[in-house]
């Protein structure tokens, strides 16, 4: 091999040299908090409850439910409450038929199927209460009654409105 050849050689082993050898670059690191604040939440929903077309009202007990759906965090404790709906009078709920002079139908709301048990809104007496589980979602029934003491009414559409409230 020639000096020369050598020479060229040698410059060449040099650029490859320097174009192969990779560039460094400065790096900085830190650290990155990851949290989550999982709070208790409840939604609550009910579905209507409709006594249905009774021929008469008295003398039979006319009975239906409703439910009552939560969507808890798990773990959740809740308190059901029921108010006494929009027609009530002396701690008693009424259907009413909405006219200027009201005539109006008794009924209860239950926490039990045997219906002895009402359903309220004093915490802690007649209200129900529970932990959600690990799904979150509770299913609770309400039990409705008209009595068979309810005096008999005119024909027409009866109706209240109970609000649900669920403390979490």
């Amino acid at each position: 091999m020639t000096k020369t050849m050598r020479k060229i050689f040698l410059g060449l082993a040099a650029v490859a040299a320097v174009a192969s050898t990779p560039a460094l670059a400065a790096t900085a690191t830190n650290s990155m908090p990851v949290s989550v604040n999982v709070i208790n939440s409840c939604t609550v929903a009910a579905t209507p409850m409709a006594f249905g077309a009774p021929a008469a009202i008295g003398g039979a007990n006319i009975d239906t439910t409703s439910t009552i759906s939560l969507v808890c965090t798990n773990g959740a404790s809740y308190d059901v409450a029921l108010d006494m709906g929009l027609n009530a009078a002396s701690g008693q709920r009424y259907l009413s038929n909405g006219a200027a002079t009201p005539v109006t139908i008794p009924y209860n709301v239950y926490r039990d199927a045997g219906r002895s048990t009402s359903w309220g809104s004093a915490s802690g007496t007649d209200t129900n209460a529970g932990t959600a589980g690990t799904s979150g979602l509770v299913v609770l029934t309400a039990y409705g009654r008209i009595p068979m003491s309810a005096t008999s009414v005119g024909a027409g559409a009866y109706t209240d409105t109970v609000t649900v409230t669920v403390t979490f």
